[in-house]
């Protein structure tokens, strides 16, 4: 697919933001076609460092993590701290759309990013900030990461056996959902500027809010009075089968969204039907009796075999997967699933446009790599791009 035909083709955007959230905005926006320039302070986003594993040299601090979501920009290195420097990010915000960061109040105050400045030198660029707790008020100024997020928002104590300690899930998901946030509000704004409305200058998203948002029916079923919410383990609040089961040799997770599905669930099994278990309403508040009678059913199935009839029958169950086996089923779909950049192997964005995949353009880039080709572009001169070399402001 040629750059010319994805949809954010000749959009430019400033990334001052770094680990995860702000840099999967990023990266979306990136896989969508705009012109993405990682803006890195002189030690580099953190997450580079944050292995093993690391593709090549681990002195080039390209880890996997980092690498994960950083596919398609271009990066530079500009001292924010010093003075040149914040004036080489008034030149590059005078020649974007959107920039986005996630810096705290007061750190966006010394570096140049706060709102009311960038308001004010660049009436027509969109900010976009991922913030950690709310950008006002008290807690504007505490750090936040994605386990922070977990606990306070109440995610690590629905997740869990129901005896078993508050548990966190496998990978920082709330960090990737406020990304998504911040990317859907910012393609707003973009939009909204283009069809000539009032166009917002900002647009903030509090990692925790976003977070306490995401609970959706659990948060859901406390605000209509049901009572505190509890850890079902690998069970559902509010839907019942829904859940994983041990068959023979392995666990699968058998997904019943209707009482249709249910009674071919039951068949598959060759239980007799029980009226107390007709309705999802009825499998709820006898939970406790059904559940261990379908546990010993599936205990006597092959689990690739229950999987296979309950797929015929148009139940939705799936193997518990490892990793290793959930890419093999990805790889096995689609032989060129896994994008390959050099020695680097990424996953795909999977969003895809009149039935294509997003190209990977550009593998994630070295630190600094394109900080000369990127200064070029806004009109500095090689003399005085040496200068801010040899003072340090850039690299």
């Amino acid at each position: 697919m040629r750059l010319s035909s994805l949809p954010l083709n000749g959009l430019h955007v400033l990334d001052c933001s770094r680990v995860l959230a702000g840099p999967f905005a990023t990266m979306l926006l990136a896989d969508l076609g705009a012109d993405v320039i990682k803006l890195e302070p002189p030690s580099g986003d953190e997450s580079r460092g944050w292995g093993p594993p690391f593709w090549g040299d681990p002195a080039e601090r390209m880890s996997a993590y980092f690498s994960a979501v950083n596919r398609n920009k271009r990066s530079i290195v500009v001292d924010l701290r010093t003075d040149a420097g914040r004036e080489l990010l008034d030149r590059l915000a005078s020649r974007a759309d959107l920039l986005v960061h996630n810096a705290r109040p007061s750190s966006a105050s010394r570096l140049g990013l706060s709102a009311e400045r960038l308001a004010v030198q660049h009436p027509e660029l969109v900010v976009a900030v991922v913030g950690g707790f709310a950008s006002t008020g008290p807690d504007a100024e505490r750090p936040a990461y994605d386990l922070l997020a977990q606990a306070v928002s109440g995610l690590m104590a629905v997740t869990g056996e129901p005896d078993g300690e508050p548990m966190k899930v496998g990978v920082a998901l709330l960090d990737l959902l406020a990304g998504l946030e911040v990317a859907v509000g910012a393609l707003a704004a973009l939009l909204g500027r283009w069809n000539g409305s009032s166009v917002p200058k900002q647009i903030d998203v509090a990692l925790v809010e976003a977070s306490v948002g995401s609970l959706i029916n659990v948060l859901a079923n406390l605000l209509a009075g049901g009572g505190e919410p509890q850890r079902y383990g690998n069970a559902h609040p509010n839907i019942v089968p829904y859940q994983v089961f041990a068959a023979q040799d392995g666990h699968l997770a058998i997904a019943v969204g209707n009482d249709a599905q249910f009674a071919r669930l039951v068949e598959i099994l060759r239980l007799p039907p029980d009226l107390r278990h007709a309705t999802n309403a009825e499998r709820l508040a006898n939970r406790a009796d059904l559940v261990p009678q379908l546990a010993a059913a599936i205990a006597g199935w092959q689990r690739d075999a229950l999987v296979a009839a309950l797929d015929e029958a148009d139940v939705p169950a799936g193997p518990v997967n490892s990793v290793s086996e959930a890419l093999a089923s990805m790889e096995s779909a689609d032989p060129g699933w896994v994008k390959r950049a050099g020695e680097m192997r990424l996953a795909p964005d999977p969003i895809r446009v009149d039935g294509e995949r997003l190209p990977l353009r550009r593998r994630p880039p070295r630190l600094g790599e394109h900080t000369v080709e990127v200064l070029r572009e806004a009109g500095l001169d090689p003399d005085h791009i040496a200068s801010l070399k040899a003072s340090g402001v850039i690299a």
